[in-house]
């Protein structure tokens, strides 16, 4: 059961920095939120290759395609920011 809680607990903090980073509205905190979330996916999904136990499972095949999914949309929006701050230095500058 404690193993339960422990992947229950690691599964909601990557998907809340997940999260967090999707919805920051602050600029100058997004790029933090981005890399803790990065980051956080990272540990997962090296969590899960690493781990013991059956990998073929629904459930971490589930939690692969999700942490897959996150990193390129993490990786979407680091550049979406990145162009953003751009524009807005040439702007700026003009």
């Amino acid at each position: 059961m404690d193993v339960d809680r422990g992947q229950s607990e690691e599964l909601a903090t990557w998907k809340e920095k997940y999260m967090a980073a999707l919805f920051e509205m602050d600029k100058g905190r997004l790029n933090q939120r981005i890399t803790d979330a990065e980051m956080a996916v990272a540990k997962r999904t090296r969590e899960l290759f690493q781990g013991d136990g059956d990998t073929s499972s629904g459930t971490q095949l589930r939690e692969r395609k999700a942490l897959e999914a996150a990193f390129y949309a993490l990786r979407a929006l680091r550049s979406i920011a990145q162009a953003d701050r751009g524009a807005a230095r040439r702007s700026f500058a003009a």
